[in-house]
């Protein structure tokens, strides 16, 4: 099994010291800009055209189909000031695919961001940086300054005649921020909320403006696009989840990293195949796929398609890409209190269902961790977690859900052996006395 490099084409040569990613002419020199140049011979419509064809679906969360997106902010709207906006905010636990993408090739997310712009016809565009990622900015503010000195950005770029320039913004290190609408709030200088919808970012979105929004991977596919074209694109992954996808793998498993495979590779060849599977002496006992939100799996149920549509349909969702991997020497319930943990602390409050619900299941689990739980409380957890995925304000309260609701069906024996009161033999390992 071999990774198939389209985002990552030059991270070899980035390790090996010949690529120098802050210099565009390097990039430039790797085919660079080639998909931008040939966007901005083609109307704007076609450009659009261009991105349906490709099969290109969102990389950081439902998998919605790019092409529709930019359709949102098509068209004469208000003053024509239009937008731009790239999530670089990266906050799911165990997620590190766009630093990897901003770190060795920084031009592409700008290369991809210019072919949105050209396609919704915006002049302007910000990318929205992970708090955590600061160690980035001023890299990232010297190769823009790069760019617009090489034509790339800014007035006239490659002497289309069209503008386009783009402004850094760092995040304010809030999980909710990954939420479009309250990245937005947060990218105007508000608190990071999300926002009533409608009115949607495609009609209404950074100051009120039509704005279009997509993540660090998503963008980077757009020059691969248009550089090998869209027929040839399409030829990678599998039917309704063409192209490539970045896997961050980590947990327990011998090989860790972020790694380029084509969508539809199978789960269980990519942990036992390609990463060596668990450290010896140890059994998998489940993986959770889509970062600290994603439904967790157990270890009968590894072999499945990772395409967007396959693990949708298994209860789960491919999202980042996030794929943590679970060994025998953990407890599930105790991954389920700090997954809760997690997500009760970056809940913004504004709604009640998240705010309240989250503490609740927090509580719920913790009290089965420690050997104090009932039957009921099972019934209590399935029905605040419909509550909060039926009411919650964003996908936050949905998201905290996930991962608990895939484990009433995956590992239902388990948290009933802890409320049981039989022992643990995970917890026992720990030099814990018996949950029981």
């Amino acid at each position: 099994m071999k990774e198939q490099y389209i985002l990552l084409r030059n991270r070899n040569a980035f390790e090996s010291g010949t690529y120098h990613p802050l210099e565009p002419a390097e990039y430039r020199a790797t085919g660079g800009f080639d998909g931008l140049e040939r966007a901005l011979n083609m109307s704007a419509d076609a450009v659009i055209e261009e991105v349906r064809t490709s099969g290109l679906r969102g990389r950081g969360g439902a998998g919605f189909p790019t092409w529709r997106k930019f359709t949102f902010c098509v068209g004469d709207k208000g003053d024509g000031v239009k937008y731009v906006v790239c999530n670089a905010d990266e906050g799911e636990p165990g997620t590190n695919k766009d630093r990897e993408l901003l770190t060795v090739d920084p031009c592409a997310v700008f290369e991809g961001m210019a072919i949105a712009a050209k396609a919704i016809d915006a002049h302007f565009g910000y990318i929205y940086l992970r708090a955590e990622y600061s160690f980035m900015r001023d890299d990232l503010r010297t190769v823009m300054e790069r760019c617009r000195e090489q034509g790339f950005l800014g007035k006239n770029i490659l002497g289309s005649g069209f503008d386009f320039d783009i402004d850094l913004r760092m995040g304010n290190g809030a999980y909710v921020c990954g939420e479009e609408t309250a990245l937005l709030e947060s990218l105007e200088g508000k608190r990071g909320e999300p926002r009533l919808r409608p009115p949607y970012p495609g009609d209404s979105g950074l100051f009120g403006k039509p704005t279009l929004l997509n993540n660090v991977e998503t963008l980077c596919n757009l020059p691969a696009i248009f550089r090998m074209g869209a027929e040839q694109y399409k030829q990678i992954g599998v039917p309704g989840s063409t192209g490539t996808k970045l896997f961050t793998v980590s947990g327990n498993v011998r090989r860790r990293g972020v790694f380029e495979f084509p969508m539809g590779i199978n789960l269980k060849e990519l942990v036992y195949d390609f990463c060596g599977g668990v450290p010896e002496g140890q059994k998998l006992l489940g993986v959770q796929t889509g970062g600290a939100s994603g439904a967790i799996i157990n270890a009968s149920q590894v072999d499945i398609s990772l395409d967007i549509d396959h693990v949708s349909a298994s209860g789960g969702r491919l999202a980042c890409g996030t794929i943590m991997v679970y060994s025998d020497r953990n407890c599930i319930v105790d991954i389920l209190c700090n997954n809760l943990d997690f997500f009760r602390e970056e809940s913004c409050g504004k709604c009640t269902p998240c705010r309240e619900g989250g503490t609740q299941l927090y509580h719920m689990i913790r009290r089965i961790s420690e050997g104090e739980g009932e039957m009921r409380d099972l019934r209590n957890i399935e029905e605040v977690c419909n509550l909060m995925c039926a009411t919650s304000r964003c996908g936050l309260g949905t998201s905290a859900t996930m991962p608990i609701m895939s484990c009433l069906r995956n590992f239902r024996p388990e948290l009933i052996s802890h409320i049981d009161g039989d022992e643990c033999p995970v917890c026992k390992l720990k030099g814990g006395k018996s949950r029981g």
